[in-house]
């Protein structure tokens, strides 16, 4: 199967790359690298490629992910998050190819009392989880074969996201001070990229229609548990030399401009059934996490 892989300069296009399976043919695309550079936002440029490329499915791992910086320039996060999207799902369309793109947890707000599946309703409330959801209906209104895989809390042991951050400031010795009002399902982008691949080799010859699925870590947390568990194992791991403090916090008291769900935890109950394949718990893939942070993938 020839796959081309945009976005793949990024933490979960990089994870992607490192676990490709023998039996893919991957060309991988990203602004300025890449087997096939191209800036998503120039629909010529990139029509341009996937003509001259052609291929069997697409990853599409390209967002915007700035969840703050959304609310600064929702154009910009439309034309990432719906533009490129519905683009592609529309040239899979046309060439009888498969799309599987990225959605997130941001897409829902409340509190249902369990997990949230595929098919709840969704209500986000912020523009990063409007532009995805936008993203995912103009995917669906394409009638592609594709699958929306939503999923959360992404981090990994490369530069700029939760993880790298909250150990960067506690391996200065700084004290931490996080969110406990928030809880999801905090993914390791390694186990995210794993299952991708899974999902669609497992999935991509009997798709007939667009459909959603939750690729996340299994379990739910806060951000303070989660950070307080990552301090600990990182200092079991050798990634910190000693602990510090992890205080818990009001989501009042850590002023963003962006709202979040106070609850987003996945239920990936579909996944897991559809593939036969068990996700790692949130513990297990912080610790496969912390043992390659020396050496991060690609």
């Amino acid at each position: 199967m020839r796959v081309l892989l945009t976005g793949a300069a990024g933490q979960l296009g990089r994870h992607l790359r490192a676990l490709v399976p023998e039996d893919v043919q991957l060309i991988t695309s990203a602004r300025r690298s890449g087997d096939r550079p191209c800036d998503l936002l120039d629909q010529r440029d990139l029509l341009g490629m996937l003509d001259a490329l052609r291929p069997d499915a697409i990853i599409n791992a390209a967002a915007w992910t700035a969840v703050d910086g959304a609310e600064d320039e929702p154009e910009l996060a439309l034309r990432l998050n719906r533009d490129v999207p519905a683009c592609l799902a529309a040239w899979c369309s046309d060439h009888d190819s498969v799309l599987l793109t990225y959605s997130t947890d941001y897409v829902f707000s409340g509190r249902p009392g369990r997990a949230w599946h595929e098919d709840d309703p969704t209500a986000p409330d912020s523009v990063y989880g409007h532009s995805k959801l936008s993203g995912e209906l103009a995917v669906a209104e394409t009638g592609v074969r594709a699958l929306l895989v939503r999923t959360a809390w992404v981090y990994s042991a490369l530069p700029g996201n939760f993880l790298s951050a909250i150990l960067g400031r506690a391996g200065k010795g700084e004290d931490l001070r996080v969110v406990a009002d928030q809880v999801g399902s905090p993914t390791w982008a390694g186990e995210l990229a794993r299952a991708s691949w899974h999902l669609l080799g497992h999935c991509a010859s009997e798709l007939q229609r667009t459909e959603r699925v939750h690729i996340a870590g299994r379990g739910a947390m806060s951000w303070h548990e989660f950070a307080s568990l990552a301090v600990e194992q990182a200092v079991v791991a050798g990634v910190l030399k000693k602990a510090v403090n992890v205080v818990p916090i009001a989501s009042a008291d850590w002023p963003q401009k962006a709202r979040r769900p106070a609850w987003s935890v996945l239920d990936c109950t579909r996944y897991e059934q559809w593939t036969g394949d068990e996700l790692m718990d949130i513990e297990q893939a912080l610790d496969r996490c912390l043992a390659q942070w020396a050496q991060p993938p690609c």
